[in-house]
């Protein structure tokens, strides 16, 4: 997580689990063979990263602040929009640009970084507020 920019932190268990989710047996095996995520899983197995390389590739098309806040105006359902207090550095003219065009129900900044919904230090709050936001619009 050091190479995050700004000041984001990741949890060893949250690290734990990404990485769990992202590996898969390094070789064929037995469609009876753990994965990564089962408890019996061997340890002493080699493991390859498992992802989609098209995400690396330059995007097909790339969109102006006008054509984004354009989206953002056709919205038409509620929304919840919950930001970490160390998460994904935005500079402060982008982010009050995106809540003056977006215009949320719910705007709130949550203690935790990037990853704050998958940390078992901050999930319980993000859970709490997205159960609360969606009781409130009865959904």
């Amino acid at each position: 997580a050091r190479r995050m920019p700004g000041d984001q932190y990741l949890s060893a268990e949250a690290a734990r689990d990404m990485v769990l989710r992202a590996t898969v047996p390094a070789t064929p095996t037995d469609p009876s063979t753990s994965s990564p995520t089962d408890p019996s899983f061997d340890p002493s197995t080699p493991v390859a990263f498992r992802h989609d390389p098209r995400l690396q590739w330059p995007s097909l098309q790339y969109y102006t602040r006008e054509q984004v806040e354009s989206f953002y105006r056709r919205v038409a359902h509620p929304v919840c929009l919950l930001t970490a207090e160390d998460g994904w550095p935005v500079d402060a003219r982008a982010e009050e640009a995106v809540r003056e065009v977006l215009r949320p129900d719910c705007a709130e900044r949550l203690k935790g970084s990037h990853h704050f919904h998958a940390d078992p230090d901050t999930v319980g709050e993000v859970v709490e507020r997205v159960r609360k936001f969606l009781g409130e619009w009865g959904l």
